[in-house]
């Protein structure tokens, strides 16, 4: 039986959150960044920048750690770009996912 991966859950923005999912990653682990609320809107335009508003306006979006540069263009996202390096030699995938827009971080799977 596999041991259940621990996820650690942050909010954003918060004091040390880029510092505990910096840890995290160092450690293998993934991570959940709950971003504000507000900033659902932006970040569909700058992922869909072509697409007209829409009557469901869902984000599922994955990718490395160049996602992190296109979230971290929103205003007040700027700093998760910091995390980029991290994620890049962690070789960690990115996802995102809103209306409630959370950020997951995780370790790639390694097939033999």
């Amino acid at each position: 039986m596999k041991p259940e991966q621990s996820t650690i859950p942050l909010r954003w923005p918060g004091t040390d959150t880029l510092k505990a999912a910096r840890a995290a990653i160092r450690s293998g682990m993934a991570v959940e960044i709950e971003l504000p609320l507000e900033v659902h809107y932006a970040l569909y335009k700058h992922l869909h920048p072509g697409r007209p508003h829409a009557p469901s306006e869902d984000i599922d979006v994955s990718g490395g750690a160049e996602l992190l540069g296109t979230i971290a263009t929103v205003a007040g996202l700027e700093e998760l770009q910091q995390l980029e390096p991290a994620v890049r030699k962690s070789h960690y995938r990115v996802r995102l996912n809103s209306p409630e827009p959370r950020l997951t971080l995780t370790p790639q799977k390694h097939t033999p």
